[in-house]
């Protein structure tokens, strides 16, 4: 059997502290470093939507009054809602990507099948009714505000000898005592090989109807272009929910962080992505049902697809954003104890699309292209300034720098190895897919 080529590792660099708000471009840059020191002040009382050890989590932090989604949730309160967000995004298309992340202006209405028999039953169609995923409603990850089905997944294809189940933190840590950084053990190179994609079906309910989302921009420095759209890759996550989100086009970003408002939804999908995910990689006790004194944050690579249709508007439901997550078993899932400044949910804009486009690129140093050092480095810089240095497990606290950073080029590395295995990959849209981070 022909020897598996080595995906490419981002190489780790001594670290120094560095100004998170305006890095410049990558061949503009100077050796790239992140921060070794833990920032100072951040360990105060926690945020209070963690819920550290609790099961069902904190509540929604804001509700829009039931007169106001009544009426709203209506089919004729759904098309008037969409065409005023349609001229809304219209005006502010020159500036900003649409609520979805894309150049296209148009917001259309969530129509149901049972919404031209129904139409005339006011109540029912007002309703926040979701169809055919009450079999999916589960206590354990919070029956009154979230949802979840696979609906895919390829597991019976796997052979055997492929699902052994590595303790990938000893393997992280073999590497680094062993020195081995620009290349992966055998064991790392085996568990970044995907072999399975598993669709998940999961609804976010939520009493919201208009609200704006709170997002800011970490490492802001000017695009190279107003039209590229890849960095509004999550939006749907946030506007299915009822949370309509903002990207400029003026400027590019490191990290685009969520902060509000909040959805006990968000806290139950981090659990979720959590129990799915293959292997974890964790620098604190992963379980959420045990309380390490601060709140977590899972970060990995995923794909998201609309609920129906290949289109948005379907995910957009009264009452419930519903989207499909898709989670591959090549692609590790790190867990790290973070402190309160930490956001509700995260990503970074680089997609899959562009990484393939890196890697088959004649130019690899195009002025803001794709960089897997780069995207490594604005990863671990950002994380460094959210993570709890107390929480960490005791047995790498002193060390946690390179176990962090080996753990990203892990996840990064899982991404890029997708290439070899496209047939696998079904209906992952590239431009769709990257690295997120969900906080509980």
């Amino acid at each position: 059997m022909a020897q598996q080529p080595l995906v490419p590792q981002p190489m780790q660099q001594p670290m120094m502290p560095q100004s998170m708000q305006k890095p410049m471009l990558p061949q503009q840059q100077s050796p790239r470093h992140y921060t070794t020191t833990a920032p100072q002040g951040l360990f105060g009382p926690k945020h209070s939507s963690g819920g550290h050890g609790a099961q069902t989590g904190p509540k929604d932090e804001k509700q829009t009054g039931g007169v106001q989604r009544f009426f709203g949730d209506t089919l004729f309160g759904r098309v008037a809602r969409s065409s005023v967000q349609t001229a809304t995004s219209a005006l502010k298309m020159p500036s900003s990507l649409s609520p979805w992340g894309d150049n296209n202006p148009v917001t259309l209405p969530n129509v149901r099948y049972r919404d031209a028999v129904l139409f005339t039953t006011f109540a029912f169609v007002g309703a926040p009714l979701v169809d055919g995923l009450s079999d999916g409603v589960t206590g354990v990850f919070g029956a009154d505000s979230f949802i979840s089905e696979i609906v895919s997944s390829g597991a019976g294809t796997i052979v055997a000898s492929t699902v052994i189940k590595y303790s990938v933190f000893q393997i992280v840590e073999q590497a680094i005592d062993k020195g081995i950084i620009e290349h992966m053990l055998p064991e790392e190179e085996k568990m970044l090989r995907t072999t399975n994609v598993k669709s998940l079906q999961v609804g976010i309910k939520h009493k919201l109807m208009g609200v704006d989302a709170d997002l800011r921009f970490v490492g802001i420095y000017p695009a190279q272009s107003t039209q590229a759209c890849e960095k509004g890759w999550f939006c749907p996550y946030l506007f299915a929910s009822a949370r309509t989100p903002q990207i400029p086009r003026a400027n590019d970003f490191s990290i685009c962080q969520f902060f509000g408002p909040f959805l006990n939804g968000d806290y139950q999908m981090a659990h979720k992505l959590l129990s799915e995910s293959a292997h974890t990689l964790s620098l604190c006790d992963p379980n959420p049902q045990t309380d390490i004194g601060t709140n977590r944050m899972v970060i990995l690579f995923t794909g998201i697809s609309p609920f129906r249709a290949n289109m948005w508007s379907t995910s957009r439901r009264p009452g419930c954003g519903t989207i499909i997550f898709h989670l591959l078993d090549g692609c590790p899932a790190l867990i790290i104890p973070v402190s309160s400044r930490a956001p509700i949910c995260a990503w970074s804009p680089w997609t899959l699309s562009q990484m393939r486009l890196a890697q088959y690129s004649l130019n690899p140093t195009t002025p803001g292209a794709y960089q897997a050092e780069w995207q490594h480095e604005q990863i671990c810089e950002w994380l460094d300034t959210i993570i709890s240095v107390p929480h960490i497990t005791e047995k790498v606290r002193d060390r946690y720098v390179d176990v962090l950073g080996r753990s990203v080029s892990l996840v990064i590395n899982g991404a890029l190895a997708l290439d070899k295995c496209r047939p696998l990959l079904g209906k992952l849209d590239p431009e769709r897919a990257g690295i997120v981070m969900f906080r509980y």
